[in-house]
Formats: structure tokens, C-alpha cells, sequence
């Protein structure tokens, strides 16, 4: 098994990034790893997901100075000779390590006032689309 460098960002604004060597998997994600850097390494690791599957956005991280979902950011696309940097995003303001405050994101989102109403019912069956579209 081959290993990943991951330096990651740890602290406030203020912090520095400290780095942590992870077993590299086939089909890994930037939140795997961060997952295993937490459970694994350093238990005090601070960082936020919710759905896994890159519908709500909040395992949003800076990943080698790009903006990114981390559930959906495989390691094999973004790893450069092995080596990771993981961090905050950069237009908000850090809570600690890789959390970000996103109030001010959210306070926009709610300004908005952005819904979706559907027209189905939940009797209704799936629509269905096909495979060639």
C-alpha cells in the first residue's frame, strides 16, 4: 500500500498547516482522507460534511489552492507527487482548522428567497429518463 503527505491547515486564521501521512486507497476521496486523519491520527481535527454525495456542499475545502467538494474530489486527480494540501476556503472567514463560517453565505441564500416547488407527488412514480439522453 502506497502512502499520501497530506499537510493540513489546523488553527484560526492565525494557524498553520500541519502534515500527516495516510494510507492512499484506490478511489479515495479528499474527504476520505481527511475522514482518516480525524478517526486515525488527531481526533481533534476540526472539519464539517453532511451528505457524502456532493449535493449539499458542506465538505467544501481549499485542496491544493482550488475550491472544491472534498466527497466528490478524488485523490488520484488532485494528488501532485503524492502530496496533498488541504485548508479552509479562502473567502470566509475560519472558525478553526477546516471549518469555515458560512453565515454569511447563508444569510445571502436566505435573502434570496430561492425554492423549488415540484409538480409530482410522492405517489407518483419516478420520472423516467432514458439512458441515451
Amino acid at each position: 500500500m502506497s502512502e499520501l503527505r497530506v499537510k493540513v491547515w489546523r488553527g484560526a486564521a492565525d494557524g498553520s498547516f500541519r502534515e500527516y501521512v495516510v494510507p492512499r486507497h484506490p478511489s479515495q476521496t479528499v474527504l476520505d482522507v481527511v475522514i482518516h486523519i480525524q478517526r486515525a491520527l488527531d481526533s481533534t481535527l476540526a472539519y464539517r460534511y453532511a451528505c457524502r454525495v456532493g449535493m449539499c456542499g458542506s465538505c467544501a475545502m481549499t485542496v491544493n489552492g482550488v475550491p472544491r467538494w472534498t466527497c466528490r474530489t478524488h485523490v488520484d486527480k488532485v494528488a501532485d507527487k503524492g502530496e496533498l494540501t488541504v485548508g479552509p476556503l479562502r473567502n470566509l472567514p475560519v472558525i478553526r482548522d477546516l471549518v469555515s463560517d458560512m453565515r454569511e453565505f447563508f444569510d445571502k441564500w436566505a435573502r434570496a428567497k430561492g425554492h423549488f416547488k415540484g409538480s409530482a407527488t410522492r405517489s407518483e412514480d419516478f420520472a423516467r429518463i432514458a439512458p441515451q439522453s
